[in-house]
């Protein structure tokens, strides 16, 4: 089996658990990197992935939301964290949060956060939002993908200063003991 078709098993098994979170009647917030290429993993993308994540249950909870199964899921398509959520408050609102988070750091535009329903995504152009942007050359991202304007190989590099500079940036808040995770975990 090629790196595509276990990116897309990977995808499958993705979906799979998202369809179980939907059942239980529950909103998900899934909070994964954005890595051009094969393979989907990057040095210390668990860490990145969850500390992220920390963030967007902050803004969860923020929101009047009760996180009810938290589940991390690493395979083909790269790791992703997937959080299960029940929202009285408006799911639009929980977007803009999720894209205030990728906006305000300039690591933050390494990450996706998706808020899913049973009924699909909640997405940037049903809020009126702009696409996202391409890291290098600013353009629509999804444009220069299907396009393949950029060596992914430049992307990833790019992928990975930006979390660097994350871990750098927060280097300070954190315990010498996730310090040292942190640095072993992508070195």
């Amino acid at each position: 089996m090629g790196s595509l078709e276990r990116v897309l098993q990977g995808r499958e098994e993705r979906s799979s658990l998202q369809s179980r979170l939907f059942r239980r009647g529950l909103v998900v917030v899934q909070v994964s990197l954005n890595i051009p290429g094969f393979p989907k993993r990057l040095e210390g993308d668990i860490f990145f992935a969850d500390r992220m994540a920390t963030r967007a249950l902050e803004e969860i909870c923020a929101l009047g939301g009760n996180v009810l199964q938290e589940i991390g899921l690493l395979n083909d398509a790269g790791y992703a964290v997937l959080v299960g959520v029940r929202l009285e408050g408006s799911l639009h609102l929980l977007k803009r949060r999720c894209i205030a988070l990728e906006e305000s750091f300039p690591w933050g535009r390494a990450f996706d956060l998706d808020v899913l329903t049973s009924a699909g995504s909640v997405s940037r152009q049903c809020l009126g939002e702009p696409p996202r942007r391409c890291l290098l050359c600013g353009e629509e991202a999804k444009s220069c993908a299907r396009e393949g304007r950029h060596d992914r190989r430049e992307l990833r590099k790019v992928l990975e200063r930006l979390l660097m500079q994350s871990l750098q940036e927060e280097d300070s808040s954190l315990s010498s003991r996730d310090r040292a995770s942190a640095s072993s975990s992508f070195r």
